[in-house]
């Protein structure tokens, strides 16, 4: 397939100011329904998976595999979905570092649609990470990526929680947002009606121990975490099951939302894999 770039070298322009707002704005992606997908790893799993691309933005000096990546978009675009095949912009270098959500970027974004999935009307007998005030948008990517890795699909948050769509989430996620049921503006109170789960609540500050609480993996769970420093709200507490406490050395204070969703999803996983 012979592209048929447009070439945009002015910040002026309004595609190229539309962009910036959803490098920038978590408002602007809800407002689009957009967002950006910046890196080749991301571009490769948005080709694969087939997911529908709105645009593809390339740097003038790009490296040649992320020109293969944008024909390979534009060629695969549509298939089984219905949809036309993506514009291809090549911007000037200046205009596209201006764009880009991160320093050093690789020269390619992918515009996709930002998908939150609906409520479900039936409360779903499954697994689930719910995010309670987790504002960090490393963390929340980070997350993403381990609940999918661990074999958790649905993944809700609390209105206070990073969008899970902005291009810094998406990037942190390294793709597992396309493989994932994401819920936001999910109140803890919400969770018994969208899930037919326990929720564990995984508590610094007390709890459960862990590694040695028998039986809390026979049952569908929803883990519930909370930000780094406060942890999880008094209401995330209030509808808590059970709460758990993960038992590390007196010489470490605490562990890092990821590093703690990690030990407790994996745990989870562990146990059941080795169940008679």
């Amino acid at each position: 397939m012979q592209l048929k770039p447009f070439y945009l070298s002015s910040t002026a322009n309004e595609h190229v100011k539309r962009w910036r707002r959803l490098a920038e704005s978590t408002r602007a992606v809800k407002k689009f329904g957009t967002t950006l997908a910046e890196g080749l790893h991301l571009a490769q799993v948005i080709a694969e998976r087939k997911v529908p691309a709105r645009s593809v933005i390339l740097r003038e000096t790009c490296a040649e595999e992320a020109r293969g990546l944008a024909a390979a978009l534009a060629g695969a675009a549509g298939a089984g979905t219905g949809e036309g095949a993506p514009r291809i912009y090549v911007l000037a270098d200046a205009v596209y570092d201006a764009v880009s959500p991160v320093e050093n970027g690789t020269g390619i974004m992918v515009e996709v649609a930002a998908r939150v999935n609906d409520r479900p009307q039936q409360p779903l007998d499954v697994d689930a990470l719910y995010l309670d005030g987790v504002q960090d948008a490393g963390n929340v990517g980070t997350l993403i990526r381990t609940a999918v890795a661990s074999g958790i699909r649905h993944i809700a948050a609390s209105p206070d929680t990073a969008g899970f769509w902005t291009p810094r989430v998406l990037r942190a996620g390294m793709g597992a947002h396309f493989a994932a049921h994401l819920y936001e503006n999910v109140y803890p109170e919400d969770l018994h009606a969208m899930f037919k789960a326990r929720r564990l609540a995984a508590d610094a500050r007390g709890g459960r121990d862990l590694f040695r609480t028998p039986g809390w993996e026979n049952t569908a769970t929803v883990w519930m975490m909370g930000a780094e420093g406060p942890g999880l709200s008094e209401r995330a507490l209030a509808v808590a099951d059970a709460r758990f406490l993960i038992d590390i050395e007196h010489d470490c204070e605490s562990l890092n939302v990821g590093a703690a969703a990690a030990v407790c999803l994996f745990e989870q996983r562990r146990r059941r894999l080795l169940a008679p």
